[in-house]
């Protein structure tokens, strides 16, 4: 399963979905985004019958980013129950991200 390009409204729906949701906030500008992005994929792969991952880029979701307080990309926002966790900025590779979701999630 690939991560999924999500807008403002389907945002909404997987934020009070039953799985806990992933959100790559990102841009296809932002070079290192593009570097991380084939990890992030492989976490969809391992983890997506677990959770919902997603993606969402900040130039056609600007008001979505604002309120969602994203300042820096990529950044990784993990949500349950409707709220945001935890999250991670930059992170390092696709270990940097196994290990923020056990961190959060019993994985």
């Amino acid at each position: 399963m690939a991560a999924i390009e999500i807008n403002k409204e389907q945002f909404q729906e997987y934020l009070h979905a039953d799985k806990p949701l992933l959100v790559d906030f990102w841009a296809p500008w932002c070079g290192y985004c593009r570097r991380i992005g084939p990890a992030y994929e492989k976490i969809a792969e391992t983890y997506g019958h677990q959770i919902v991952v997603a993606k969402v880029n900040i130039d056609d979701e600007p008001l979505l980013a604002n309120q969602e307080q994203i300042e820096v990309i990529p950044t990784l926002v993990l949500y349950q129950g409707g709220q945001a966790i935890d999250e991670v900025i930059a992170p390092e590779s696709k270990a940097a991200i196994v290990e923020f979701l056990k961190k959060n999630l019993n994985l």
